[in-house]
């Protein structure tokens, strides 16, 4: 779930409601004319309407997005060969608050800067300044007993699950248990178009894609909900895992992915079923805490089934990397109630205990850890 997507020049607002906030029907007009051009490639047309949204007195009721625009207006003029004009724009989207380095890292709408000394200089003091820099963990804390729970692989729910939707024609030919979760990931990513502002009336794997084949479009978490599912359905042990930022408290930004035992590495490996993407270091599968150091030391991350949206993708996610939650009852089927959750903490950090403002719901009966040992034990 996110309120601002930065990464992709041509995306402006997900959810202006989340914060409490309203844009204007002219702003979000003008965001769907802007979004239409900069698809269609129409560079400086799109800029004229998205100077335009800069200029809205309306546009102060949104929080973050005057930096986020004018970042959106350097990706512009990058590619429209002004130069100098991004360079500078660049200094005022960060003076506005846009200071996610890895989208200036990795933006593509930024290749005509790459060679530039002036951009260059620039990069590396965003870098110094708000780059992502590896988390600390606290290895001698106290060991926990945190078992997991999960359906049993044959249930009626699960074997419906393969036979409705035809799953075993998804793993045809694949070999390995690795191949077989990336080609799991893709298939779900394309059940259906993300929708950050709906969820499927129930979160159960059958309900979420029988509602998508009928048109429904759907969140991050209905997505790690259903790949936790199919997975589950042929043998893997999958764990629903919620990736939070560092202001997890006052900023309405998450994500959920899923985590999967794979026997033949003796890691969770985490698989990304909104965008399909399973990532990996020189051909070993990384868990949600190897992708954030990877990402911070910008180590060669390979995105297996979706490299198209790598860049995008590693700039969105490393933001909610801080944070790692998970629940005890990772059953997909049937009624949770009192759940115990697991939420592992950076050493010094705050322990959190709400969401965006209030919602502390989010973090009921949640036991809190420093060390990765215990977060990552394997499931018993």
């Amino acid at each position: 779930m996110r309120v601002f997507l930065g990464v992709l020049c041509f995306i402006f607002f997900a959810s202006f409601a989340v914060m409490g906030q309203q844009a204007s029907a002219e702003l979000l007009k003008l965001n769907d004319e802007y979004s239409a051009k900069y698809r269609a490639g129409e560079y400086s047309e799109a800029l004229v309407v998205l100077d335009k949204m800069l200029a809205s007195p309306d546009l102060a009721s949104v929080p973050g997005a005057r930096g986020g625009l004018l970042y959106n207006r350097a990706c512009l003029e990058a590619l429209t060969g002004k130069r100098r004009e991004a360079i500078a724009t660049i200094h005022l989207a960060l003076e506005s608050g846009y200071t996610k380095y890895t989208s200036y890292a990795t933006d593509r709408d930024f290749d005509s800067l790459r060679t530039d000394a002036d951009f260059k200089k620039l990069l590396a003091e965003i870098r110094e300044k708000w780059g992502p820099k590896p988390l600390q963990w606290d290895a001698t804390e106290a060991k926990l007993s945190f078992r997991l729970k999960f359906d049993a692989p044959d249930s009626p729910e699960l074997t419906q699950l393969r036979n409705e939707f035809s799953m075993d024609s998804v793993l045809s030919g694949a070999v390995t248990d690795y191949e077989k979760l990336i080609r799991l990931a893709r298939w779900t990513s394309q059940q259906w178009q993300h929708d950050s502002s709906h969820m499927a009336s129930k979160s159960d794997p059958l309900t979420i894609l029988r509602e998508a084949k009928a048109g429904g479009r759907f969140i991050c978490q209905n997505y790690a909900v259903v790949l936790a599912g199919v997975s589950r359905a042929y043998g893997f042990y999958p764990r629903l895992l919620g990736l939070l930022p560092k202001d997890v408290e006052t900023r309405s930004e998450a994500h959920s992915v899923v985590e999967v035992w794979l026997p033949k590495f003796q890691k969770w490996v985490i698989a990304d079923a909104q965008y399909g993407i399973v990532p990996e270091v020189a051909g070993v599968p990384l868990n949600a805490l190897e992708l954030q150091k990877a990402i911070a030391d910008e180590a060669g991350i390979e995105c297996r089934g979706n490299s198209d949206a790598c860049s995008e993708w590693k700039a969105f996610i490393l933001p909610n990397t801080f944070y790692l939650k998970i629940a005890e009852d990772q059953n997909r089927f049937g009624t949770k109630a009192g759940e115990k959750q697991l939420v592992l903490v950076p050493k010094g950090a705050a322990q959190p205990r709400k969401f965006a403002g209030g919602h502390e719901e989010v973090f009921a009966g949640s036991i809190y850890t420093s060390n990765p040992a215990n977060f990552y034990a394997p499931p018993e």
